[in-house]
């Protein structure tokens, strides 16, 4: 409850105001009229769509992307060029040679000097088994060693022996003849003796001579006949005593290769005690890489159980896997470029050195062999592969990318990128003006357009047949008029250049459609690598082909061509390179522009495929609603060759909308619109909407 002071101060502070709002009651009414007249001269001479001072402050230029109409692609020229022809596959290193390293005799492992991962020499000692100089297999070599010694130096006497007979032999021949000669002489003196004998004994029945002359004739006879049996005596013991010393020649022959033959063996068995201790050191018998380890020191071994396995990769063999369509066009001594990594800068050149001549039973795949050299300038010891004289390039088992070469010729080529198989057959995004395609003629399935043929036929998807399209939009283009747009409101356009309504801006000249359009067509390609392919038949020099972009495009659309990267266009083109007139998810299928003196709002309602309606809006520049406008439209599917679809028809009302049934199904539409004012002439417009 207030008391009485509180409750007079109130009272004073009401008639206080009281008294100021009525003394300046004029003021005030002023104030509010003038508020009230600005704000109707605002609105009354404000111009469609112009913005005031905060709200284009406020404005975010960055949300600014260009309507939709001519689909941004990349676009490249077919060129008559040089081109190497490549496939590309992921290769294997193997190495040249495994050396898979097994002891070959029994005995305990004390040492084991290398690790998988290190390097070797050929030479290098890699395992030692049992104590050098002290195991069973030394031992034996000594024993071995003192046998082969005695062997020689028995050996060495029956030399001895065999020369001594040898002499005996030669002292045998040389009596021989000796005593052959003495029985010649014999001979001689006995033939001498005999007929002079003869001729005394004639003499002496002829009392020519005396008996005592030829008794001293006789005697000399006998004399000679003694002498000759003595010599043919003496020639028999030579010849025995040759043929004796003959028999012991021979008998040392043999005794002397017994010998020999026994200090060969003995020989043979040092040897072969020699290399059972040297089988005791385990050497790297080629410069290698060790891969694997099995057995750690101190195991005892036996013959054939797997210690080491050492790779020799001085040079490596590539392998690839190829697939049969492309092991037909490869050759021996095609070159293989081979690197790391799809991204690796360095890049060895090979040659194919061997293609396997069976495929393998489970990949039906071929394999596809080059030599190359493995050896590299000595890298920093971090590396893990170097040593002191080298270094390795790649290991076994590494993957590695392989582009094999299948030809080299100058040809007509296009991106690689540009090239899209479907069913099989090689099809190429063609992009070119309408008159460019105005004598193409192509046969489409209705239901399926991307089924597309040169000759007539069925779809062997449904089996509908074919329609033959022939894009002749080249005529339509040419009657329509040059139009011009605002690059800030793409919805205002006008047929003559000047200011924009909404922000002033000078119009500028707007291209309806864009300057290509994309058809797919068919052809044959040859050659072919990863950035260009050979094109032998479908294109000819000079020809836009899109190699970029074309995902979703259809045929018969327009497309304008635009810098390409990795990660798309690298700058959307401008309002005025494309056309404005498309209702899609970018501006939630509203579409507003300025024709003459009419604002046209065209949308789709509901904006889905079914049961839907065109909505076109019509007000004057100065505002307030169009009615009695005859609207009338023809619809057409451009990916299908330009199917048509229902025509559109109605009349504006008071509000100055008209609700124009449509039922477009889910695709791209093309909307060909006509709008006919009271007392003025009809306008042409035309618009794609996207259905979702």
């Amino acid at each position: 409850m207030q008391s009485e002071p509180e409750h007079q101060a109130q009272s004073h502070e009401k008639k206080s105001f009281l008294e100021g709002l009525r003394h300046n009651i004029w003021g005030v009414v002023t104030l509010v009229i003038v508020a009230i007249a600005c704000f109707f001269i605002v609105q009354i001479f404000k111009k469609p769509g112009q913005m005031s001072v905060l709200e284009s402050q406020a404005m975010d230029m960055s949300v600014m992307v260009p309507p939709k109409g001519a689909v941004p692609v990349a676009i490249a020229e077919a060129t008559l060029e040089p081109i190497s022809g490549s496939v590309t596959y992921t290769g294997t290193v193997q190495a040249y040679t495994d050396e898979d390293i097994y002891p070959r005799v029994t005995g305990r492992v004390v040492k084991m000097l290398v690790y998988p991962g290190d390097s070797v020499k050929k030479g290098q000692l890699l395992v030692q088994l049992d104590v050098a100089g002290s195991s069973e297999y030394a031992d034996k070599r000594m024993e071995a060693a003192s046998a082969e010694d005695a062997a020689m130096h028995n050996a060495g006497i029956a030399k001895s022996e065999f020369t001594q007979k040898k002499y005996e032999l030669e002292a045998a021949k040389e009596a021989q003849i000796a005593t052959e000669k003495g029985l010649a002489e014999a001979q001689a003196n006995l033939n001498y003796w005999k007929p002079e004998l003869a001729r005394q004994s004639n003499l002496l029945q002829s009392q020519v001579v005396s008996l005592d002359e030829y008794q001293k004739e006789l005697a000399q006879f006998n004399v000679a006949q003694a002498q000759f049996e003595q010599a043919q005596a003496k020639q028999r013991e030579a010849k025995n005593t040759k043929l004796a010393a003959q028999a012991a020649l021979d008998t040392m022959i043999h005794h002397v290769g017994h010998q020999y033959s026994q200090a060969k063996q003995a020989e043979a068995a040092l040897r072969y005690a020699t290399a059972y201790e040297d089988y005791t050191r385990i050497l790297a018998q080629e410069d290698g890489v060790v891969t694997k380890r099995l057995i750690s020191p101190g195991v005892v071994v036996n013959p054939g159980m797997m210690l080491l396995k050492v790779a020799h990769i001085k040079q490596v063999r590539v392998q690839a896997e190829v697939a049969g369509e492309d092991s037909d066009k490869l050759a021996l001594g095609n070159k293989v470029y081979i690197k790391g990594s799809q991204n690796s800068s360095q890049e060895q050149i090979a040659k194919i050195t061997s293609i396997f001549p069976a495929a393998d039973p489970a990949s039906r795949t071929i394999t596809v062999e080059a030599l190359i050299d493995n050896v590299v300038k000595a890298k920093p010891q971090s590396s893990g592969l170097t040593d002191s004289h080298h270094s390795f390039q790649y290991l076994p088992g590494q993957y590695v990318v392989m582009r094999i070469s299948t030809g080299e010729r100058s040809a007509l080529t296009v991106p690689t990128s540009a090239i899209i198989w479907k069913e099989g057959k090689a099809k190429i995004w063609k992009a070119g003006s309408a008159q460019a395609f105005s004598e193409y003629k192509k046969y489409q399935c209705p239901m399926h357009p991307e089924v597309v043929s040169d000759k007539p036929g069925k779809c062997p998807k449904c089996g509908m047949e074919l329609k033959l399209v022939e894009l002749n939009e080249a005529k339509q283009d040419s009657q329509v008029k040059t139009q011009y747009t605002c690059t800030m409101h793409p919805e205002v356009i006008k047929d003559a250049p000047g200011k924009c309504p909404k922000c002033g801006m000078p119009l500028v000249e707007k291209e309806r459609g864009g300057k290509n359009q994309a058809n797919l067509v068919d052809i044959v390609t040859g050659l072919t690598n990863p950035d260009k392919t050979e094109v032998i038949s479908g294109l000819s020099e000079g020809d836009q082909v899109i190699y970029a972009g074309y995902a979703g495009l259809q045929p018969g659309v327009s497309v304008i061509a635009t810098d390409w990267n990795d990660a798309g266009p690298v700058t959307l083109p401008k309002a005025s390179e494309v056309q404005g007139n498309r209702l899609d998810a970018s501006n939630n299928w509203t579409h507003e522009e300025m024709s003459g003196e009419l604002m046209l709002k065209i949308s789709l309602q509901p904006a889905k495929g079914g049961n839907n309606f065109t909505v076109v809006e019509i007000s004057k520049h100065s505002g307030g609603a169009v009615s009695g406008v005859g609207i009338g439209g023809k619809t057409s599917m451009p990916g299908m060759g330009d199917m048509a679809g229902p025509d559109l028809h109605g009349t504006t009302g008071g509000d100055g909308k008209a609700q124009l049934k449509s039922d477009l199904s889910s695709g791209l539409w093309r909307l060909k619109l006509t709008i006919s004012p009271p007392g003025t002439a009809p306008v042409d417009t035309t618009l794609d909407v996207e259905v979702p």
